[in-house]
């Protein structure tokens, strides 16, 4: 059966065909942004072993009800179901969230947890950066940074402290894809200015624009993808009626 669900929700197959080390993700809310990100992690590591790493602001943003609530939306989908039972083939059902780290589960008969010895993601916070510092992470292929985009305020030095982060996890390799999610709060950030991003004010939804930058000593390029992800579902949400004034 022909999978149509990029048609209400978005969908990472345009921006991947960059092949840009950085892809910028903005637009309106609640439209699947962070999902997609999180199926390409889920999809790697059942398909190829390789890990995710999800990265907020605070450490708070992974404590207790928080963190064990990230992948929530895999196991009891209104659309599909039960995301994680199906992929799996039945091995996995549930995800387990323990100290920074989310693995596959599943319970026997007498309700005992039986979980996947490995996680397949892990939780990095910005303001929480210097006690990762020491650990390696050799098979964290993808990077999910949520909520880059803040109506809050940004960390003193924060795009600082992110590619101190990122530094961290991919040290000496080239093979991590990151992915920077945000709502259209704020267009204003240090993330924009601190990229030489400076086209950003001007798109549309919809639009892709892509920034590249030589590195020194170096033959290889930087990219950066940047798309106003465009609304998936024009015909609105039911609770679009709650937001009618």
């Amino acid at each position: 059966m022909e999978d149509n669900r990029e048609l209400v929700h978005y969908s990472l197959k345009r921006i991947k065909k960059e092949h840009a080390q950085y892809n910028l993700i903005y637009g309106m809310r609640s439209n699947g942004k962070s999902f997609s990100v999180e199926e390409e992690g889920i999809d790697n590591y059942l398909n190829y072993n390789k890990q995710m790493a999800i990265v907020r602001r605070f450490d708070v943003d992974f404590q207790g009800k928080r963190g064990s609530e990230v992948f929530s939306h895999f196991i009891n989908n209104p659309e599909r179901g039960n995301i994680i039972l199906d992929k799996t083939g039945g091995e996995w059902s549930d995800i387990y969230y323990w100290s920074g780290r989310w693995y596959f589960c599943k319970y026997d008969k007498s309700n005992n947890r039986i979980k996947d010895p490995n996680p397949f993601c892990y939780a990095f916070s910005l303001a929480g950066q210097e006690h990762d510092k020491s650990t390696s992470y050799p098979n964290i292929t993808t990077i999910l940074f949520d909520e880059f985009l803040t109506r809050k305020g940004y960390l003193p030095d924060e795009f600082i402290t992110f590619t101190n982060v990122i530094s961290t996890i991919v040290r000496d390799r080239d093979d991590v894809t990151i992915y920077m999610c945000g709502n259209t709060v704020n267009k204003y950030n240090p993330y924009f200015t601190e990229m030489g991003l400076d086209n950003v004010l001007k798109m549309n939804p919809g639009d892709i624009q892509v920034y590249k930058f030589g590195v020194t000593n170096s033959k290889k390029i930087l990219k950066i993808a940047v798309e106003y992800a465009d609304n998936p579902n024009p015909k609105g949400k039911p609770s679009d009626i709650y937001f009618a004034f």
